[in-house]
């Protein structure tokens, strides 16, 4: 009777089975760079042909491989997907050969408006709006612009307003996990926040004043 030589089979019903954890992190790296983009804990586990165990055990050996190479890339967690990123110390070489870096300047405004919306996770602009206590579709719509907030869905309340939340972009920016990481915008923030509003405004309304004095001069 001929002997029936199993391995093949289990090879192909178990593949995380013949492969180890270096070269599970090859097909990862490959994945995340490929993409760009932030990427779920499952697709790599479907790449690696994995378990979900297996593929988040793979990850985080790799994320600290990469923290430990202290190199030009790494590799951060954004809200429970990974991404390959350029270190942020290596930006302004990066300058020299992009002609449109994509890292505007954020005002004082659209920083205001960002820790809102990051900490009320999500928020309508009446709710933004309340806390800063003028409109804010400006810096809404600028924050959209740089990709660093995003639509939420609607409010199951009256005119169903546009929720916003913060995007991968965002995390990835600031260097942070999650909402949860973020400092709380307590009274004594939204109390802040409320006094330079109140100074914003008072400045707008001198600047109109001034225009109007000037229009209203004659020779």
């Amino acid at each position: 009777m001929d002997t029936i030589d199993m391995r093949d089979e289990q090879m192909e019903l178990f593949p995380q089975d013949q492969q180890d954890h270096t070269e599970l992190g090859h097909i990862m790296e490959a994945v995340l760079f490929a993409l760009s983009r932030a990427v779920e804990v499952s697709e790599l586990a479907k790449a690696c042909g994995c378990d979900m165990q297996t593929a988040r055990e793979v990850i985080a050996g790799l994320v600290k491989q990469y923290d430990e190479a202290d190199g030009a890339l790494l590799i951060r967690e954004v809200e429970g997907k990974y991404q390959m990123c350029t270190s942020p110390r290596y930006f302004d070489y990066l300058v020299r050969v992009v002609s449109s870096p994509k890292k505007p300047e954020l005002s004082e405004v659209l920083l205001e408006t960002l820790a809102i919306i990051a900490n009320k996770n999500p928020a309508t602009r009446v709710e933004i709006e309340k806390i800063r206590g003028v409109k804010s579709d400006f810096a809404v719509n600028k924050l959209i612009e740089y990709g660093l907030i995003e639509e939420a869905g609607r409010l199951n309340a009256p005119g169903k307003p546009i929720l916003f939340k913060p995007t991968d972009e965002f995390y990835r920016r600031f260097g942070v996990e999650n909402t949860a990481s973020l400092p709380q915008v307590g009274p004594e923030m939204e109390s802040r926040i409320e006094d330079e509003v109140q100074v914003e405004v008072r400045d707008a309304l001198g600047e109109e004043d001034g225009r109007d004095n000037k229009d209203q001069i004659s020779f």
